[in-house]
């Protein structure tokens, strides 16, 4: 027997089988025999036999432990956890001061994803036995997963002191230096886990994410390319990892340059009002920029331009971000083999009426599929045929509606972007009307493809598209200035009053809560933003805090953004002396119950780099005025066009003094404040915001003298769409 044990440590797995089958067949009710034949199969990935053979040794020897164990982490690896944890427990029922079996518990727990239990037998065993090194291990690599790296780190850090030799304590404990911004400090630690592992690739690739926060861009090249030297399926598979746990819909965009690497770990702060390197983002974002326009490259990082528009970062800098964005989308085009996927060469006129065909990864149960089924639904069929092309699967009653409002719907979202380009130009769109722009799950290299003759951009990322992936973009005179023109790569449509759309029957719930179940003091000012919390920036902020200051009684209502955003928040508040339960934050609710709790607020108050859009759009609707401060860019432009557009002109202030005064004066003038929600209450419907059949005939109208223009072989150019007649713009 302990020849078998010598090659099993040997990794001579089919010798030891032999050898320990030897042994069976001469004592067939030698339990540890069975055993070593089942680790033997094991070490030949001979999962089923393996566990055959161990079931074999637990027959003979029902306390054989050891047995039940191997059993439990071949089923875990054959992707069985729940029979894997009954035997755990099983286990632990017999023994329930066994410290290993509630670190196997643990174990199992996390691969199932009760996350919190796993922690909890984590901790058992901790208590059983302090020094356990798989439950230390594993409940701080957990605690870091949790958003907890206070606590990893103390756990880090003690693991380190009693397994100084292990490099999978190091590692973790860079793990957590690096997740707390401890740069200088990672560094040290993934070079002892390196030291003790070489080649490691986790560890290498780790090494470079602390190079690059440390601006070592070379070094961390070097560091992410001896990874995918030393296996290139491990390190492919850390970054597939890492792209999952940043949210990267397609793993293979998460781009290994260290400075995008850099700067989107730095913007992922903002998302939760961390800004404590703000300034360090900001400066690295132009110089971005400033580098793009330079010498424009492809930019992998969607991510880096997207949440980019909470910055105060020009119209210019836009465009070279998203130059760079649009540069990655055509590459992966270019890649694709060409077949027929482009529209050129088609009749024209091949069919009477115009075919509008409408792309998207968000026709599902998404807060822009609100806004977009209702003018669907309304479009002229004697004009026009609508197609719906989603990208991104989802169901539900939003997703029937969209259907419902197309004249054909195709979802696409298995298909690669040639497939989807083929099936476009197939269908023979004349116009393809991209609803999303540079976001997650959006496909730009479709747009590359030109699968239709005339290409647009509406409503989707309030930004250009930085490339000639689409012809025109439709926007408003207000929401984007002439000055702005030079930096927009589309031709820009010019709708008469606001280019957004709303739902006109967007329902709101009949059952109002009271300010008490909705957490807020039954008296005092209710100021409210309900912005996405990425939109929140502390220029805004500080004016907000003033104003809390000044109005006795008053509380900040926020949309709730997670636990870290509220303690960064709150942190935030007690630095300018505003006590924290003065913000109040908002859980996320149904839509027409969150329209509904619009009713226990007083005034909304705006961002500014980029302000609310379609929530600007749901506040008026549910009655409650909105202020807001018109800022450069399209961006932080759109709420001023809405608020406008509703009838409340005497809300966009012209500056941030300004905004200041007039959300000083509306807290404190009750008489003014009532006066703007009468007015609001009296005209909301009938204002050009809400008139969603004539924002649809405007749309149409525009769509027309696009059509036009190709018919008669003009190029695009931009255009005002005139009002129509017996309306004013």
């Amino acid at each position: 027997m302990d020849e078998v044990a010598v090659l099993l440590r040997r990794g001579e797995y089919a010798g030891a089988e032999d050898l320990a089958l030897g042994v069976a067949e001469h004592d067939p009710t030698c339990a540890r025999a069975w055993f070593l034949t089942g680790a033997a199969r094991h070490g030949q990935g001979k999962l089923d036999s393996a566990l055959s053979a161990l079931e074999r040794a637990i027959a003979l020897d029902p306390d054989l432990d050891v047995a039940h164990r191997a059993c439990a982490a071949i089923l875990l690896e054959a992707k069985r956890p729940r029979e894997a944890l009954a035997r755990i427990e099983d286990l632990l029922q017999r023994r329930p001061a066994a410290a290993d079996f509630l670190a196997d518990a643990g174990i199992v727990l996390e691969e199932i994803g009760h996350l919190e239990a796993a922690l909890a037998r984590y901790g058992e065993a901790l208590r059983l036995a302090p020094g356990d090194f798989r439950a230390r291990l594993n409940r701080g690599a957990l605690l870091a997963r949790l958003g907890r790296p206070d606590e990893a780190l103390r756990d880090s850090q003690a693991l380190v002191r009693s397994h100084a030799g292990s490099a999978a304590a190091h590692y973790n404990l860079a793990d957590v230096l690096l997740r707390l911004d401890r740069y200088p400090d990672a560094l040290p630690a993934v070079e002892r886990a390196l030291r003790l592992a070489p080649e490691k690739p986790e560890a290498l690739m780790l090494r470079g994410l602390a190079l690059a926060m440390l601006e070592r861009d070379a070094e961390a090249r070097a560091s992410f390319a001896l990874a995918r030297r030393a296996d290139a399926a491990a390190a492919d598979a850390y970054h597939a990892a890492a792209a999952f746990a940043a949210g990267v819909a397609v793993p293979q965009r998460l781009t290994l340059d260290p400075r995008q690497i850099r700067l989107a770990r730095l913007l992922e702060r903002q998302k939760t009002c961390d800004w404590h390197e703000r300034g360090r983002l900001i400066a690295g974002m132009r110089a971005l920029a400033a580098d793009l326009r330079r010498a424009p490259v492809p930019l992998e990082e969607m991510g880096l331009y997207h949440t980019a528009l909470s910055l105060p970062l020009t119209a210019s800098e836009q465009q070279a971000l998203a130059r760079g964005i649009a540069m990655s989308a055509e590459a992966r085009a270019t890649a694709l083999p060409r077949n027929s996927a482009a529209a050129d060469g088609r009749d024209l006129r091949a069919h009477k009426k115009i075919r509008l065909g409408f792309i998207t990864p968000n026709f599902r149960e998404h807060p822009s599929a609100k806004l977009h089924w209702r003018h669907l639904a309304l479009r002229d069929r004697t004009r026009f045929e609508v197609y719906g092309y989603s990208l991104r699967y989802g169901e539900g009653p939003l997703k029937q509606r969209i259907v419902e409002a197309c004249d054909v719907f195709r979802e696409l979202s298995e298909l690669g972007s040639q497939e989807i380009a083929t099936r476009i130009a197939g269908d023979g769109i004349d116009i393809l009307i991209d609803l999303s722009g540079h976001l997650e799950h959006s496909r730009p290299e479709v747009l590359a493809l030109r699968p239709a003759p005339v290409q647009v951009s509406y409503q989707g990322l309030p930004a250009t598209m930085g490339a000639e992936l689409v012809d025109y973009r439709i926007t408003d005179a207000y929401t984007t200035q002439p000055e702005e023109m030079p930096y927009w790569s589309e031709k820009l449509v010019f709708l008469p009053e606001a280019f957004f759309i709303y739902n006109d029957l967007e329902p709101i719930s009949g059952e109002v809560p009271s300010r008490n179940a909705c957490g807020l003091p039954a008296g005092g000012f209710v100021f409210c933003s309900f912005n996405a919390i990425y939109k929140i920036e502390p220029d805004v902020f500080e004016i907000w805090m003033r104003l809390l200051a000044s109005v006795p009684g008053s509380v900040l209502w926020l949309l709730d953004g997670g636990e870290a955003a509220r303690r960064n928040l709150r942190r935030e508040a007690s630095v300018r002396g505003i006590a924290p339960e003065r913000l109040v934050f908002a859980p996320r609710l149904a839509h027409a119950e969150h329209l509904a709790r619009h009713a226990c607020a007083d005034l909304f108050l705006d961002t500014f780099y980029c302000g609310a859009h379609t929530t600007a759009a749901d506040s008026l609707w549910a009655g409650l005025p909105v202020l807001t401060c018109p800022g450069e860019t399209m961006a932080a432009r759109i709420s001023a066009s809405i608020v406008r557009a509703a009838g409340l002109p005497e809300l966009v202030a012209a500056g941030r003094e300004a905004y200041e005064a007039a959300a000083f004066r509306l807290a404190t003038q009750p008489g003014e404040l009532a006066a703007l929600r009468e007015k609001l209450a009296r005209t909301r419907k009938a204002s050009p915001m809400f008139d969603t059949a004539r924002r649809v005939r405007e749309l149409d109208r525009a769509f027309e003298m696009m059509w036009q223009r190709r018919l008669s072989g003009l190029p695009p150019e931009s255009f005002a769409v005139p009002p129509q007649a017996g309306v004013s713009a």
